[in-house]
């Protein structure tokens, strides 16, 4: 899809720099599937922080078959 914006060239300059992208497609594209992927990685952490094991390194060595 083709789209025109706006963007602060400093912060796209200093994204192709520090990424080693040359492309500034692919800047954009890697900085949404990052930014995609910490809302998944957050949701994820939020949904299984509820769940509360109580485990120990001798209750697990003793649950050995």
């Amino acid at each position: 899809m083709k789209i025109t914006t706006h963007i602060d060239e400093k912060l796209l300059n200093q994204a192709r720099r520090e990424t080693g992208i040359v492309s500034q497609r692919e800047v954009l594209e890697t900085g949404l599937r990052n930014l995609l992927a910490d809302v998944k990685r957050r949701r994820f952490v939020k949904e299984f922080d509820r769940f509360r094991l109580n485990l120990t390194l001798a209750g697990l060595k003793g649950s050995r078959g």
